[in-house]
């Protein structure tokens, strides 16, 4: 095989290997310009499924607040204190700064 690339070469006077080497230059410049692109539809999501972490991710706060040494999930967020409201969004914010 050797033989007739070299037969061939003499032939033609083209240098096979500098035409191969150039053309795996070439195909890996190519290579470094692509891009693949996706396309993202929304879809609706059970939240069964995501809650038993078959699908997705899921991310949930549950506040709740002491009453009588008890904790109470139910409550009028409208009754909450401009502190304690401005507290929570605090710490939303860091957890936002931190999953980013």
């Amino acid at each position: 095989r050797e033989k007739v690339f070299a037969e061939i070469e003499e032939q033609s006077g083209v240098d096979f290997q500098k035409l191969s080497e150039k053309k795996t230059q070439l195909f890996n410049e190519l290579d470094s310009l692509l891009v693949e692109t996706y396309q993202i539809t929304p879809a609706l999501i059970d939240d069964s499924k995501l809650v038993t972490g078959e699908e997705g991710s899921l991310c949930t706060f549950d506040l709740e607040f002491v009453k009588n040494n008890t904790r109470e999930g139910l409550f009028d967020p409208r009754k909450m204190s401009e502190s304690a409201k401005e507290g929570i969004v605090k710490r939303l914010d860091e957890f936002a700064t931190i999953i980013n």
